[in-house]
């Protein structure tokens, strides 16, 4: 913490975020969020140059393993370093990585290398990115800042991929595209950088320890905060299983699964900017639910789709309004019920995000038991009894804090 910070209490916080902090900080979160998504064409990338696919699952496999212990001790370099000075550090290391994977096609051990410092870079980014917004605004400001954080990620992650098949056309080889995902990292530092001299000066609350104890998260857990962080790692099962089975799905109806990723990208990031500035002004509870129906009937228009183009579109349009939009809306209702119990924010926030990568990385195998048990149908009629699930914690929840206060 700087000398020049002021600290305040939380009713004196500003309702907004300069344009001086905000820019920089959802421009460097794009440039990050991008380089992430090139891990999804990384298997590509690696046979091009005469590498099997096993060993680009081991790469990918020894970055998810270092996104999750990262994800441990994130707060814990944070307290050491600084909030913002670690986020900066974390968009370095993915730097790092990028030019890793574009060396490979030289050296094949660097590219176990940048899926170390991927997994290091991007875990740290992504868990501590929303802390900032919660100590620099009031708590009715929060969920339009998460939106937009969230929207500038997902945008990133989309432009990924079509980005990197052009660049890998017109220079024929990924060696340009991850050199060019290289240099997106060390603007995205700048980015973060300038951002965070701009946030040093700026009013924020006292922000307790970031590290995370088995006491905070056992405190997390005795607190109402525990029914969204367990619904969205919920919602990250469907999503993992949906997305990562979306190729057998697709050729079960006779479709492409590149309409569902486009679809489900344009719709979520269109919704996360234009929603930002009024979903505060709705009763998260109202919110949420409507996003549960919302993704159910998405799910339940794919599964009932036989073969039209069109109904795709819709089911995907639909799941991408519910569950698109859910997790910054569920992250602001963490943090305003650790607020009511006076709960830690850096830990709730934390946990939150690790409930979604467990969700995210850990349901994959259970989706393919369920596929290779009675297909992709199965799947989906999984899915919706998760999301019901979600809808009947929602109800406790909302009963556990009406019957509380």
């Amino acid at each position: 913490m700087t000398p020049a910070t002021a600290i305040v209490p939380a009713e004196k916080l500003p309702n907004a975020v300069s344009l001086e902090v905000s820019i920089p900080f959802m421009l460097g979160s794009i440039s990050l969020a991008a380089s992430y998504g090139s891990s999804f064409f990384l298997v590509d990338a690696l046979r091009s140059i005469g590498q099997s696919a096993a060993t680009a699952g081991a790469v990918i496999s020894t970055g998810t393993i270092a996104t999750i212990l990262c994800s441990l001790v994130a707060g814990r370099i944070a307290d050491l370093l600084g909030m913002m000075r670690t986020i900066t550090f974390a968009a370095a290391m993915m730097a790092i990585a990028m030019v890793c994977f574009a060396s490979a096609w030289t050296v094949p051990i660097f590219a176990y290398i940048g899926g170390l410092f991927l997994g290091i870079g991007w875990s740290v980014f992504y868990i501590l990115a929303p802390l900032p917004v919660l100590c620099h605004v009031r708590a009715e400001a929060r969920i339009k800042y998460l939106t937009l954080l969230s929207g500038s990620q997902m945008l990133g992650i989309g432009l990924a991929a079509p980005l990197a098949r052009a660049v890998a056309e017109v220079a024929g080889s990924y060696i340009a595209v991850y050199a060019l995902f290289a240099a997106a990292c060390i603007v995205g530092t700048m980015f973060l950088e300038f951002a965070g001299r701009a946030l040093a000066q700026a009013p924020q609350i006292k922000m307790p320890t970031a590290r995370l104890t088995v006491e905070g998260v056992l405190g997390v857990f005795k607190s109402n905060t525990r029914y969204p962080i367990i619904m969205i790692g919920v919602g990250a099962c469907v999503f993992a299983g949906l997305s990562t089975f979306q190729t057998l799905y697709a050729t079960s109806r006779a479709q492409s699964p590149d309409t569902f990723f486009l679809v489900f990208t344009l719709t979520a990031v269109f919704l996360r900017f234009a929603v930002a500035t009024i979903i505060g002004k709705v009763r998260l509870e109202r919110a949420i639910a409507f996003l549960i129906v919302c993704t159910i009937a998405g799910l339940f228009i794919l599964f009932m789709n036989v073969g039209s183009t069109a109904i795709y579109i819709l089911g995907t349009a639909m799941f991408a309004l519910g569950y698109g939009l859910s997790y910054s809306t569920l992250n602001s209702m963490v943090i305003y019920i650790a607020g009511i119990d006076r709960t830690s924010l850096a830990i709730s926030s934390q946990v939150f995000t690790l409930s979604y990568f467990v969700g995210l990385f850990g349901f994959p195998y259970i989706a393919g038991q369920i596929v290779k048990a009675g297909g992709v149908d199965y799947l989906l009629l999984s899915a919706m009894m998760l999301i019901v699930a979600n809808g009947v914690l929602l109800a406790i929840q909302v009963f556990s804090t009406s019957r509380k206060h």
